[in-house]
């Protein structure tokens, strides 16, 4: 007969070296002892694992689903203001300007703007002012507040996937309702970039507070149905005079078309800088070009203005960080440019506005009533106008102020108390499932199931928390919405620090379990990791329903408005790793199963732990 190969031959002399009778420590008699020191089971830990990836798979789901559905859950088709008439009340003063260009320069810091040579040269014959973009910081809730005095948290628009028509009063709105035949009055708009009038339609025949829905996405889809609904849609644009010029040149078009056209309000939008910020960044030489560019364009396009009579205002919806992108507070994104020069407006003077405060600047320079619904105010020390007038206007002003701030208190008190309301049964449930998952791994563990290994789990579990949400701090704005460099969905931007944390965390795992050699011992420790990780996961995104559940009448802050949608890609990125760490140890499994090395290193081992025992056996009976 062949003899054993020589490493076999050395293990079974070890062996022989091992006493045969060994003697049970006493604790292993103890029932309780027992219960908590249970081996684990292959077939439990099985179930376990199967148990976990079902529970996470549908927590994944939910999580994704409502993830993507968080900036739509942001916007507000029909805000509180949007349910009362606005409040028109006529200014006591005659039109200080025969027309008012309001140009919105997409994305353009103030500290850039002041380089500019033709805004430069508007400012030294004019004002040079600085306005605040109010949060959230996208453009077109951006749009909104420039246009109708009401800022993204009251206007319902939020985001830039608003598909609704904006339901509050508006510029063009007042416009349209002062225009008479003695004196006729027209609104134009010019772009060859986002199609804003599409914004500002109005159902024909009914008053914006009357209820009438319609999905202002319909015509971005590419079916015959889709195009056929769209048809009979009964809206109007509330642009006059609407030009978007989506080519080559077509800005120029657009913009010279309507300055030709004489209208009383002309608004044009420029898009380029925004684009170079989303591409570049706020502070490279590419974003400092396009801005000469825009500059450059807008002298040609305005050449057409007689600033004698007309007046121009130019601003921007928000700013762009150093590194590009916006929706947050950092001050490169709020300080925007208020330039205003022509007629009516006195040269020199000193304002610190506000975004909202621009329309009804432009109504004053019109001669007409505010938007009804805005909470802003005149630039009054910018404007010609007698004290005894400005007096009058501010108090016309600080009255529709008044009253509509109480509406939208009142809209705020209502949806804090219905949350307050439910926030205590909700975070009882929260609470309660919370507690129902750590006695679930405690009998888990009891069944042999799962393995709660502090020093496995107190490295294994956090792996992915640590490292996503470091990314997201580090890259991501510190938690600000500005951490989209590139247009975009928030969720979509933390999926991918989320497959980073991901691969991260199965290194991690591989690492912890590596030298446990066992298939049961390896998966139940890998579902203690797995079941931590997701308590770490669900209980924040838990909590987080409890206290800001969707909608969000409330808009959440600059941090929230990270964290809540983090917290449910982490579910959908953290399952997703716990079933390839799964995979991954299975793997291991087979390929261990077949190697003999592996097989002797475990009967290695298997004696070690024995001889010890012994050992220990021997001294107590000493």
């Amino acid at each position: 007969m062949a003899s054993a190969p020589r490493h076999v031959r050395e293990v079974r002399d070890v062996a022989v070296q091992v006493p045969h009778s060994i003697t049970l420590p006493s604790s292993w008699c103890n029932r309780e002892a027992l219960l908590r020191a249970s081996p684990p089971s292959t077939p439990w830990s099985l179930a376990t694992a199967i148990l976990l990836l079902v529970i996470g798979t549908w927590g994944a789901i939910q999580a994704g689903l409502s993830g993507a559905d968080f900036m739509d859950d942001l916007d507000q088709p029909l805000p509180a203001l949007a349910a009362s008439p606005p409040i028109v009340v006529p200014p006591p003063t005659p039109p200080l300007a025969e027309r008012v260009v309001i140009v919105i320069i997409d994305g353009l810091r103030l500290d850039v703007s002041r380089q500019l040579p033709f805004l430069n040269e508007l400012r030294a014959r004019g004002v040079d002012g600085r306005a605040r973009a109010q949060y959230p910081t996208f453009s077109r809730p951006g749009y909104v507040n420039i246009l109708t005095g009401v800022p993204p948290a009251h206007s319902g628009v939020r985001t830039n996937r608003f598909r609704w028509p904006v339901r509050v009063d508006s510029l063009m709105d007042r416009i349209r309702d002062a225009s008479t035949p003695e004196r006729p009055l027209r609104t134009g708009f010019a772009s060859d970039y986002d199609p804003m009038p599409r914004l500002f339609l109005r159902p024909r025949a009914l008053p914006l507070h009357e209820d009438f829905e319609v999905d202002l996405t319909l015509m971005d889809e590419t079916t015959a149905e889709a195009w056929r609904r769209a048809i009979h849609s009964e809206l109007e644009g509330d642009f006059d005079d609407p030009r978007y010029a989506p080519w080559p040149g077509g800005f120029r078009e657009a913009a010279r078309g309507v300055i030709a056209a004489d209208d009383t309000l002309a608004v044009l939008l420029i898009g380029a800088v925004d684009a170079a910020g989303h591409e570049y960044g706020g502070l490279e030489p590419e974003y400092l070009a396009a801005a000469f560019d825009v500059d450059a364009a807008l002298r040609a396009s305005v050449a057409g203005l007689d600033l004698t009579r007309d007046a121009i205002i130019v601003v921007a919806d928000h700013g762009h960080t150093d590194r590009g992108g916006h929706g947050g507070l950092e001050p490169s994104v709020v300080d925007v440019p208020f330039v205003l020069s022509g007629a009516g407006v006195v040269p020199g003077a000193v304002v610190d506005v506000d975004l909202m405060d621009v329309a009804p600047t432009a109504a004053v320079l019109l001669g007409v009533a505010a938007p009804g619904h805005g909470l802003g105010k005149a630039a009054l020390p910018a404007l010609r106008v007698a004290p005894e007038a400005a007096a009058r206007i501010a108090a016309i002003d600080e009255a529709r102020v008044r009253t509509n701030r109480a509406i939208v208190d009142r809209e705020l008190g209502g949806e804090r108390t219905a949350r307050l309301g439910k926030r205590a049964l909700r975070v009882a449930i929260v609470l309660a499932l919370a507690a129902a998952a750590i006695f679930l791994a405690l009998w888990l563990r009891l069944r042999g199931g799962m393995r709660l290994d502090l020093k496995v789990i107190g490295v294994g579990a956090p792996a992915f928390f640590i490292v996503y949400y470091t990314l997201i701090g580090v890259l991501g704005e510190r938690f600000s919405p500005s951490l989209l460099p590139a247009r975009g969905h928030i969720a979509w931007e933390l999926l991918k620090y989320g497959a980073i944390g991901s691969a991260v965390h199965i290194a991690v795992g591989w690492l912890a379990l590596r030298r446990r050699m066992v298939l049961s011992e390896r998966l139940a420790a890998a579902n203690g990791i797995a079941w931590l990780g997701l308590m770490f996961a669900m209980v924040p995104a838990g909590l987080f329903w409890a206290f800001f559940p969707a909608p969000y009448v409330e808009v959440p802050g600059p941090r929230l408005l990270v964290f809540i949608p983090a917290v449910k890609v982490a579910i959908a990125c953290y399952t997703v790793a716990v079933a390839l760490s799964l995979l991954l140890e299975v793997i291991v499994f087979f390929s261990r199963a077949i190697d003999p090395r592996v097989r002797v290193i475990r009967l290695e081992r298997a004696i070690e732990k024995a001889r010890a025992q012994a050992e220990k056996s021997d001294d107590s009976r000493r």
